[in-house]
C-alpha cells in the first residue's frame, strides 16, 4: 500500500521499530500552553488515506507523562476525503499542569495508525433480537 503525504518537514513518516503499529507525527511549530489552556498542535502534514482504510490518530504515551497534556477528543478519526492542501493533521491538547508547557517544533507529539474498514448496510428493525445485558456498565468491576 502506498500513501501520499505532504508535510512541512519534507520527511517521510516512519515506523520507529519493526514491531511498531503506528507512526509518529511531529509538531510543525513551537506551541506554548498556559495552565488549563487547550490548543491545536499543527503537524503540517496532509495524508491521503487509501480507500477502505481510516487513519486513527492519538497521543503518544509520553505526551501525558512528560508534558501533562491530554488530547481533548481521546482519539481522532481522519476520513478518506480529508486530504486537500489545507487538510493538515492537528492534535487538540489541553494542559493539565498548573504551569506553562511548551511543545518545541519537530517534537514527536502524536501517532497515527491505518485501520482497515468495512461499511455495513444498516437495516432498521422494530425490535432487537439479542438478549438484554442490563445496560451501560453492567459487566462488573472484576
Amino acid at each position: 500500500m502506498q500513501v501520499q503525504i505532504q508535510n512541512s518537514s519534507w520527511k517521510l513518516l516512519e515506523y520507529k521499530t519493526p514491531g511498531a503499529c503506528a507512526f509518529d507525527f511531529e509538531a510543525a511549530e513551537d506551541v506554548v500552553f498556559a495552565p488549563g489552556e487547550w490548543k491545536l498542535v499543527e503537524t503540517g502534514t496532509v495524508i491521503a488515506t487509501p480507500e477502505w482504510y481510516c487513519l486513527v490518530v492519538s497521543p503518544r504515551s509520553s505526551i501525558f507523562k512528560n508534558y501533562w497534556l491530554m488530547q481533548v477528543n481521546s482519539i481522532g478519526i481522519v476520513d478518506q476525503d480529508y486530504c486537500g492542501e489545507t487538510d493538515t493533521i492537528k492534535f487538540p491538547y489541553i494542559n493539565m499542569r498548573k504551569e506553562e508547557v511548551t511543545i518545541k517544533k519537530w517534537e514527536r507529539i502524536g501517532q497515527g495508525m491505518f485501520v482497515k474498514i468495512e461499511k455495513p448496510e444498516f437495516v432498521l428493525v422494530d425490535k432487537m433480537e439479542g438478549k438484554n445485558r442490563g445496560g451501560f456498565g453492567t459487566t462488573g468491576l472484576k
